[in-house]
């Protein structure tokens, strides 16, 4: 499974062993074995699987170690680094990657990708004014549906505010969210979809600070439905990437990024995720069954207690404070 190797293998492999050497080598293979399951569950205990599903992912695991092609590369090399406690970052990574906290190997270092190549980008551009009037139904209503944009204290330096959830992400104004669907976007026009979509309302003279998602498994897509000259991104080392109204925009937000809104009205981005196209889909197939894992299980944790300080928890207790109509309207 692992692709550790004990001296009783490599000694089968080189002829037959002398009988002193087998009688080392039986001794040797389940004190290896041993080792290598204890660096398995080491790994899989951040995802909080189920003694049923633990089952599901070391099958999992057998089936990429034993795959002879190039279809599961990736995930392999991003196992063996898990299981090893590797810390440093891949070879492919670059520098502004450094402060991203999963980085699977052997995915492009691209900061902003070109939309020419997803088939799938038009016929949402199409589809602008539909989107467009989505967000405008908000307006009217008693409640917007908005809450603050807030972060696990944990991942973040910034002092909590005196309402006690989670951080803010801004340094000025206020960045504010609406969130459409967690786990999965309700859309078959987005092939390769992932992770949840939201509105976002960046108010104006509003600035997130520089930080860096969470994976590059996958790449982050903007849709701008409300946009000023003076919105602008810096993604790595592109200091200002174009935001245009009713474009989309594909980037890759483990790249160290920030984003500015320098205008007197708010930007409001339709914002959603996809999988990074170099992932094959047996590999996205066994990474999606641990995240969603590791999410049901943050469900549980939040339904069980409320006050655990995780994604989820910070949401749900977001969606309580008060947003001011003018940091979403004006």
């Amino acid at each position: 499974m692992s692709e550790i190797a004990s001296q009783a293998d490599k000694k089968q492999a080189e002829g037959d062993p002398t009988s002193s050497e087998t009688e080392i080598a039986a001794a040797a293979a389940p004190e290896e074995e041993n080792k290598v399951m204890s660096a398995v569950d080491a790994f899989l205990a951040q995802f909080y699987l189920s003694k049923f599903s633990k089952q599901i992912a070391l099958q999992y695991m057998k089936k990429i170690a034993a795959d002879p092609t190039d279809d599961n590369e990736r995930v392999k090399k991003w196992l063996m680094r898990g299981m090893n406690k590797v810390v440093r970052a891949p070879d492919n990574c670059d520098d502004w990657q450094r402060g991203c906290p999963d980085k699977i190997p052997g995915i492009r270092a691209q900061p902003v990708w070109d939309t020419k190549d997803f088939d799938w980008v038009e016929r949402i551009e199409e589809n602008f004014n539909v989107i467009l009037e989505e967000l405008v139904a908000l307006e009217g209503l008693d409640v917007s549906g908005f809450q603050p944009y807030r972060a696990p204290a944990a991942n973040d330096k910034i002092k909590n505010k005196s309402d006690g959830v989670g951080v803010e992400a801004t340094d000025a104004g206020s960045w504010n969210v609406f969130y459409l669907s967690l786990g999965k976007v309700r859309s078959g026009d987005i092939p390769g979809i992932y992770g949840h979509s939201f509105f976002s309302c960046l108010s104006p003279k509003s600035h997130i600070t520089k930080h860096n998602g969470p994976t590059n498994k996958k790449l982050r897509c903007f849709l701008p439905l409300t946009c000023g000259e003076n919105a602008r991104l810096r993604v790595g080392g592109v200091e200002r990437v174009p935001l245009q109204r009713g474009k989309i925009l594909i980037w890759d937000d483990s790249f160290e990024h920030e984003s500015w809104n320098d205008d007197e009205t708010s930007r409001i981005t339709l914002i959603f995720d996809i999988w990074n196209p170099d992932l094959h889909p047996k590999e996205r197939k066994f990474l999606s069954f641990l995240t969603n894992s590791q999410l049901r299980a943050q469900k549980k944790i939040v339904a069980a207690s409320g006050h655990e300080d995780n994604f989820l928890s910070v949401i749900d207790r977001a969606q309580y404070l008060d947003v001011a109509k003018e940091d979403l309207w004006t």
